[in-house]
């Protein structure tokens, strides 16, 4: 995997489901940054490269994907990153472009995920200009 690669954060408390979704990513060609709530991805988001997109749980310990979703509101962080939300909870927050209720199907995580950040090299050999 190259530093070109496209970078996800995902952020979730679950460790097993947060490795697996991680492996998924990861074989699928993304790079992916691991965060167990949203106080521990704010401080991540302070010293790395923005991500082209962020997976978040909503229901975690010291800081709930809600209050994550308010702060980067209020703070007009990663404005214009798709946020998809993966949660057993029915409530879609705003400030979301998606919403997969947990437990989410390979199948269909993967497609909104490609939907909102393509994969480097997936299906060409790099960068084209037209």
């Amino acid at each position: 995997m190259t530093d070109s690669a496209p970078l996800i954060l995902l952020i979730e408390d679950e460790e097993d489901l947060r490795e697996a979704v991680a492996t998924l990513l990861e074989m699928e060609g993304y790079r992916v940054a691991q965060c167990v709530h949203g106080a521990d991805a704010l401080n991540w988001l302070k010293s790395h490269p923005r991500p082209g997109l962020v997976l978040l749980d909503l229901m975690m310990p010291v800081m709930d994907g809600q209050a994550f979703l308010a702060r980067l509101s209020r703070e007009r962080m990663l404005e214009g990153v798709p946020i998809i939300v993966l949660s057993g909870s029915p409530f879609h927050p705003p400030g979301a472009v998606a919403y997969l209720r947990k437990p989410v199907a390979v199948g269909s995580l993967m497609e909104v995920v490609r939907h909102f950040l393509p994969s480097s090299g997936e299906g060409s050999e790099g960068p084209h200009t037209s």
